[in-house]
């Protein structure tokens, strides 16, 4: 009773619907047709679509790779403010004369230098008055003196040229020599008055 109940409901159907499940398209097939179509689509927009695996569901996401930066040809510039800082006190104590010329001048030579020492030929003194020169650039400097009752505080900052080992101060008529130096220290010729050396410490 229960069979004949169910052929009969099935027979009940109408042709139209019968005739539509026979012949529409496959459901497998039907989410081929929408692969492919968006596949088209996202061609179009530069974009890619995960593969198929089994043609019923579509495969992981395949995993891209960052694109690697080029590293910067620049080099990086040295950041010094031009400033004399007086609110920093005066560097003291000794510090090793460098021997040699460590690095290039043009980029050790930037950044605020305290000079500590100074020789007449017979050997390194300290400093008693507070004097630093700062490098914003190998091209800019700022003199800070300070000499109390005499020069307070002050400071100077001109344009000037290192040519080769050479610093020219405006005018040309003076200038220094830096003979040695590392990442640390300098040692500078000054030959006005008969000739000094002068021994500097980064700040």
């Amino acid at each position: 009773m229960v069979l004949t109940m169910a052929r009969a409901q099935h027979s009940s159907t109408s042709p139209s619907l019968n005739a539509t499940l026979r012949t529409g398209p496959h459901p497998r097939v039907r989410w081929a047709v929408a692969v492919a179509t968006l596949a088209g689509v996202f061609a179009i927009a530069g974009c890619t679509v995960p593969p198929v695996t089994d043609g019923a569901s579509p495969g992981p996401a395949a995993e891209v790779d960052a694109p690697e930066t080029e590293p910067s040809s620049e080099p990086a510039e040295a950041a010094q403010e031009e400033t004399c800082d007086w609110d920093a006190p005066k560097l003291s104590g000794t510090a090793g004369a460098p021997e040699g010329q460590e690095g290039n001048l043009d980029e050790v030579i930037v950044g605020s230098w305290q000079h500590t020492h100074t020789s007449e030929g017979g050997g390194f003194e300290a400093v008693t008055n507070d004097h630093r020169y700062v490098f914003p650039s190998p091209g800019r400097m700022l003199y800070c003196q300070h000499v109390p009752g005499a020069t307070d505080h002050a400071e100077n900052a001109a344009d000037v040229t290192l040519n080769g080992t050479e610093i020219e101060l405006p005018g040309g008529k003076y200038g220094y020599t830096v003979t040695a130096w590392d990442a640390d220290t300098m040692l500078w010729d000054n030959p006005v008055g008969g000739g000094y050396v002068y021994l500097l410490q980064r700040r």
